[in-house]
């Protein structure tokens, strides 16, 4: 079976007054996949939203090292209280554990139960009933397959628009019907999320009365990138990568001028630059027919770098130059692979100093962190 990618999307509201929301959630990338926690703290501002990190923060980090279900849910129901007055828990636990495979664990503590949309239907899925550490614990697994999507939300969705347009609130099936009419098979996770809660946020009237929180889930082909820059050391490996590098599924990009001129000669097609990509800061982009994109090297990858960190480009995001648009490659693909040459460009670094803290290698080290921080899978290769 062919990898699949979970692209998940968020959207919270906090309640009206409160700077903080009382729902939180915590995405954790793994090598197996996606693990998502999302809770709902009683009561709303930082009360709650203290009680609802604890929750998530236990959950995932217990999670990610492996620890099987039922021990995590025990450690969380062990070390949560009981409120006094309602005999309800601080927080209530919704875990949804996505494998790249497509399997889907579902752990659902005192929240609402998850949405399941297949070929534009919600469709119910089986869950069964157990008890650990005296808390009533629903679990369930299933099979996804490619534009399912699976939404998870709060009390506060729920209610929205309760005791005012709608008596007695939007409820679960009010949502499965919104989600019905707006799913379709080119949708992507975050036009769900986005439109769930601006229905929420008008349900209330712009004036939310609880924390609310949706989490789609989305499963789709994993979009792949890979980047060949910088001409390898033994120059006899020239043709070897370069054929490794064009027999990659997916988007490819060549960074670097001597890089352009060896994918050119080993492929026998020609290398034609774009002139009109020229700027001031930006070397211009090149054309080689069965690659996506081909730009200048280390000066085009700290600007990429810059433009990731900062959200932005400072010196335009508009502005068609080979940075913003292998910026917006990058932040599309789910696994980026790097091929990297070790041969070095003298303007770029001092001969006498060790290669790893030259330039390219920092850039691509920093370039890495950054993409892993947003879930992508990154691979670094030197030859």
């Amino acid at each position: 079976m062919s990898q699949l990618h979970a692209d998940v999307s968020i959207a919270q509201l906090s309640k009206v007054g409160e700077e903080l929301c009382g729902d939180k959630i915590v995405v954790t990338h793994t090598k197996e996949g996606t693990i998502i926690v999302l809770s709902d703290g009683l009561g709303s501002g930082v009360k709650a939203n203290i009680l609802a990190t604890l929750t998530t923060k236990i959950a995932s980090s217990m999670l990610k090292r492996g620890i099987p279900l039922a021990d995590v849910v025990s450690t969380i129901a062990d070390t949560l209280p009981v409120c006094r007055q309602r005999k309800i828990a601080y927080s209530t636990l919704h875990i949804l554990k996505v494998a790249s495979s497509g399997l889907v664990t579902v752990v659902e503590f005192d929240c609402p139960t998850s949405f399941l949309i297949r070929d534009g239907k919600v469709q119910p899925f089986q869950l069964t009933e157990k008890v650990i550490s005296g808390k009533l614990i629903k679990e369930g697994q299933l099979l996804l397959r490619e534009n399912d999507l699976i939404v998870a939300v709060s009390d506060g969705i729920i209610h929205a628009g309760i005791g005012g347009l709608l008596k007695l609130g939007w409820g679960w099936k009010g949502i499965a019907d919104q989600l019905q009419s707006i799913a379709r098979q080119d949708c992507s996770a975050s036009y769900i999320s986005d439109n769930i809660i601006r229905c929420t946020e008008g349900y209330y009237l712009g004036q939310p009365g609880d924390d609310s929180t949706i989490v789609t889930v989305k499963m789709r082909k994993t979009r792949r990138l890979t980047i060949l820059t910088g001409p390898p050391v033994d120059r006899r490996f020239d043709e070897k990568l370069v054929k490794r590098f064009l027999s990659q599924p997916g988007k490819k990009v060549v960074a670097g001028g001597t890089t352009a001129h060896i994918v050119s000669k080993v492929c026998n097609r020609p290398l034609k630059m774009d002139i009109s990509s020229y700027s001031e800061y930006i070397p211009p982009m090149g054309h080689i027919e069965g690659v996506d994109l081909v730009t200048e090297g280390i000066l085009t990858l700290n600007a990429v770098l810059e433009c990731i960190t900062n959200h932005r480009n400072e010196r335009g995001c508009l502005e068609r130059n080979g940075a913003n648009l292998l910026a917006e490659m990058l932040l599309e693909a789910d696994k980026i692979d790097i091929y990297a040459g070790k041969s070095t460009n003298p303007a770029h670094h001092n001969p006498s100093f060790p290669f790893k803290i030259n330039v390219k290698p920092q850039v691509l080290a920093k370039l890495q962190a950054v993409l892993e921080s947003k879930g992508k899978e990154v691979s670094i290769e030197w030859f």
